[in-house]
């Protein structure tokens, strides 16, 4: 019974992280949408005006008239600037929501350092809902152009991830035993004083 509570354990902290990861990246969404639906309305707006002039264009041109072709031309020129603009929107936007999931993914990793004896299975969720999101975050940089912007985030993620690392599974373990020490060293001495005060006691009751 012990063992399959635990493997039930185990299994909610993972849905835990799984659900919290979606929680962070569908919140980061839909307070900061991405450009491309803006970009993609307005050019297929133009595409329609395309059609509504030629309704074989690309194809072929059918008596078109010199201002028809100057209008086409136009429109295919806003149409290229929608696109290099889009390009351009689309990577500072996936720069900036990597770097908002991870620094949310380093909020969630901390908040599952702090102590909860009481709740180790909610701690050790929160821990990998911020794994969770820390990947996620590193994975949307790669859309980006920028190799230094790429190279900063993700050097930002493993300095995080190792340090978060080191308090929860090496810090902790150092702590503990010293701890330990501390009290069987505290209770040495009220013991010896304890022996002293009785010592004390028997030799004032001597005649």
């Amino acid at each position: 019974m012990h063992d399959r509570m635990s493997g039930l354990q185990v299994i909610f902290a993972i849905f835990l992280g799984l659900i919290l990861s979606a929680f962070v990246g569908v919140g980061v969404y839909t307070f900061y949408p991405s450009p491309d639906l803006r970009f993609q309305s307005q050019i297929r707006e133009l595409q329609r005006r395309q059609q509504a002039i030629a309704p074989s264009y690309p194809g072929p041109p059918t008596s078109l008239t010199d201002a028809d072709r100057t209008q086409l031309r136009q429109i295919s020129e806003e149409i290229a600037r929608a696109q290099e603009a889009q390009t351009v929107e689309r990577d500072r936007w996936g720069r900036t929501t990597s770097i908002i999931l991870v620094a949310f993914a380093t909020v969630v990793m901390a908040i599952s350092l702090v102590p909860a004896n009481q709740l180790p299975i909610i701690n050790s969720g929160l821990l990998l809902g911020g794994v969770f999101t820390m990947m996620y975050g590193v994975g949307w940089i790669f859309m980006s152009t920028a190799s230094y912007a790429r190279f900063g985030v993700v050097t930002a993620a493993l300095v995080i991830t190792l340090v978060l690392g080191y308090v929860r599974f090496v810090g902790r373990h150092r702590a503990t035993p010293d701890a330990a020490m501390g009290v069987a060293d505290l209770e040495q001495r009220v013991t010896a004083l304890e022996q002293r005060l009785d010592e004390g006691a028997r030799a004032l009751r001597r005649p």
